[in-house]
């Protein structure tokens, strides 16, 4: 693999990733670091796709793990995070949006991985249950849940 491939890569994924990052972590200050430590895994796998599809399915795989690695580590739990959302991708100006993605932000990571996925990047439980190695049924069950947290989350505020 040479640069000019890693930097195709970056342009084509990189903005998808760095989404993935914040909507799994909550914390745009961990985004960059995620993205490049699962390019750099790519760089460094060599490994060949079957197509595109198997690329960005690699690539998020290994983003989600980073994740969810980020998220266990001792020192991320005694955090206190001082920032708010105001520049979260994707943002817009509406209220409604603003608390949708803090009520994202309040689900626990299984259930954001997966209602990203399905709404955001609109991979379909089946594809999401191969990307993240469970079972769709899994998956359905966690975008039910996810979705009745949100609506409980919403009719809070």
């Amino acid at each position: 693999m040479n640069d000019a491939e890693l930097t195709e890569v970056f342009r084509k994924y990189g903005d998808m990733l760095f989404r993935l990052a914040y909507s799994c972590t909550g914390d745009m200050s961990v985004c960059d670091d995620i993205v490049q430590e699962a390019l750099l895994r790519y760089y460094r796998c060599g490994k060949l796709f079957d197509g595109e599809e198997g690329r960005k399915a690699w690539l998020i795989r290994v983003t989600v793990n980073l994740c969810r690695n980020h998220t266990k580590h001792w020192w991320n739990k005694r955090r206190v995070q001082l920032t708010g959302i105001e520049g979260a991708p994707g943002g817009g100006d509406s209220d409604e949006l603003a608390d949708l993605q803090c009520a994202i932000l309040r689900l626990r990571p299984i259930y954001r991985e997966v209602i990203y996925l399905h709404y955001y990047e609109g991979y379909t439980a089946e594809q999401i249950g191969k990307l993240l190695h469970i079972s769709t049924g899994t998956v359905t069950s966690r975008l039910m849940r996810g979705r009745a947290m949100l609506k409980g989350f919403l009719e809070e505020e």
